[in-house]
């Protein structure tokens, strides 16, 4: 027998189309299975994760329809401490169920970066520096000094900090820097009854250092007003650039300060009449 009549025989013909069934079946099934274990034709809407703790998130009603998966921190100062910053999908995209989310959450813990050294640098210098080690500046304090705009110290909570010492991002960090004024010398200002904020301003406006302070019957540093200070006011009293003036306070509500400056009322009156040298 030949491969043609062999083809042509019942047994093969049966065998054929038992084969194709069979086949067909399988193709169907495989299909199907596919469909239900890909979803296909089925979408969600991937909902907004950002701002959201992972506490938050477990909460949501539709997460069980995704995979969230967190993949990396980084430090953000104006976001939540452990919130989500980044995610992928971005929210409002259609995906198939059980889809992956990937998540980028701030850091529990700041970032720690070593504190530059900004001594000699100019005041812009120094900004740039700052931010590009994710630290702020503070309060800039000018000092006479011949190296004009030029950082000479820095601090770290009223206290010089030293380059290279590890520190949080985002710290605030305050500059010293020099002010050229070729050595010239400034009256003193008459600070009796200034609140510390006003005082500490006039003695900036005429280029001399707050000194000593002393807050007499437990006094709040936010309400006190000056009672003494040293050396004492008098016209045409010069004081170098940069030399310290020390302040005494005293509580305005147990003390009669409008009295008090009636004593000095010719002081003040030449206070105001005085301009800076």
């Amino acid at each position: 027998m030949n491969f043609i009549e062999f083809i042509r025989t019942r047994v093969f013909i049966r065998n054929f189309i038992v084969s194709v069934v069979l086949s067909l079946l399988i193709i169907t099934v495989v299909l199907s299975g596919l469909k239900w274990y890909t979803h296909h034709g089925e979408s969600v809407t991937v909902p907004s994760l950002v701002g959201l703790t992972p506490d938050q998130i477990a909460q949501l009603e539709t997460i069980s329809d995704f995979e969230v998966i967190i993949v990396d921190s980084v430090f953000d100062s104006k976001m939540p401490k452990g919130s989500v910053i980044i995610q992928d999908p971005v929210a409002g995209s259609h995906v198939k169920r059980y889809r992956k989310i990937y998540l980028t959450t701030v850091t529990v813990l700041p970032e720690k970066v070593l504190m530059p050294d900004l001594i000699d640098l100019s005041l812009r210098q120094a900004t740039a520096t700052l931010e590009t080690y994710g630290l702020k500046l503070g309060s800039v304090t000018y000092v006479p000094d011949i190296a004009e705009n030029a950082v000479l110290g820095q601090t770290y909570n009223g206290t010089p900090i030293e380059p290279g010492f590890e520190i949080l991002k985002g710290s605030v960090i305050g500059l010293r820097v020099g002010q050229s004024i070729g050595g010239a010398r400034f009256q003193i200002p008459f600070l009796l009854g200034k609140t510390r904020e006003e005082a500490i301003n006039a003695l900036k406006n005429s280029y001399l250092a707050l000194g000593d302070e002393t807050f007499l019957d437990d006094a709040d540093p936010e309400t006190a007003r000056v009672y003494a200070q040293s050396p004492s006011y008098a016209r045409g009293l010069l004081l170098n650039a940069g030399q310290a003036v020390s302040l005494v306070y005293r509580d305005p509500a147990g003390f009669d300060f409008d009295a008090f400056l009636e004593l000095h009322a010719a002081d003040t009156i030449q206070a105001d009449d005085e301009t800076i040298y």
